[in-house]
């Protein structure tokens, strides 16, 4: 009888382990886009130079190796974007990471066609952040607005 007891209270004691939320979840990094620092059409293709800002709101350091992501500007699906310079972000700190986006130049034609006199779009990233070496995927997702630096 006290064995089937014991066995009873560490098979629930093993449940509830399972169930408690991990000590170190990971929050998602905050991913946007800090300035655009140069515009150049080249052929079919317009090359977009930015500088992303990534905000660390962990209370640990965040092994940053890549990351991955789609580049909306003013609704338009304009590029796929990566970053593969690691760069390790302090708790609670930030960081730029710069990213050369190349662009259809028709959609980018389009998306000029429509820029307001002070040059500032809205734009959306959606994509991943692959932290340290484990190949862990954690997604994120940022809008806003930044000005096109038209040179």
């Amino acid at each position: 009888m006290m064995r089937r007891v014991r066995a009873a209270a560490l098979g629930l004691a093993l449940l509830a382990s399972l169930a408690a939320p991990p000590a170190r979840a990971q929050t998602a990094p905050e991913v946007s886009i800090a300035r655009v620092d140069s515009l150049a059409l080249e052929g079919q293709t317009a090359v977009l130079d930015l500088t992303l800002s990534i905000r660390n709101p962990n209370g640990m350091a965040l092994p940053l190796q890549a990351l991955r992501f789609h580049c909306w500007l003013n609704g338009v699906d304009v590029s796929q974007g990566r970053s593969t310079t690691p760069v390790t972000i302090p708790a609670g700190g930030r960081a730029q990471v710069p990213v050369r986006l190349d662009v259809d130049g028709p959609s980018m034609l389009g998306v000029l066609a429509a820029l307001p006199p002070d040059g500032t779009v809205s734009y959306r990233l959606d994509g991943s952040a692959e932290i340290g070496l484990t190949m862990l995927q954690v997604p994120f997702s940022h809008s806003g607005t930044v000005q096109l630096n038209l040179r």
